[in-house]
């Protein structure tokens, strides 16, 4: 099976500060993840990268966990939450992984 983990930080990407709440994020991020896909699993966690001006940068962050996601509808997916949470870009990672439904 394929899994699809997005990384979605929630700093805006304009104001480079988290204008949604963690929360109203994750119900922003829920409701499209119906919308494109059967379901998937939500977690907050914390991102840290090394912006291109060499400040360092720590935001709230929220990972996303999909499998057997159609690649079209993964694509109208990270582009709704680019959009809707004004991000630059979203991590995507793609794995192949041995998952069954018990």
């Amino acid at each position: 099976m394929k899994k699809v983990t997005l990384y979605i930080g929630l700093n805006d990407k304009d104001t480079k500060q988290q204008k949604i709440e963690t929360v109203e994020a994750f119900k922003i991020v829920s409701n499209l993840v119906t919308v494109f896909a059967d379901g998937g699993t939500i977690y907050s966690a914390t991102g840290i990268y090394k912006h291109e001006s060499g400040e360092i940068v720590i935001e709230n962050t929220l990972r996303v966990e999909l499998i057997e996601i159609a690649e079209t509808a993964l694509e109208e997916l990270v582009k709704a939450l680019k959009a809707v949470l004004n991000q630059e870009s979203v991590i995507v990672q793609r794995e192949t992984v041995n998952t069954e439904i018990a």
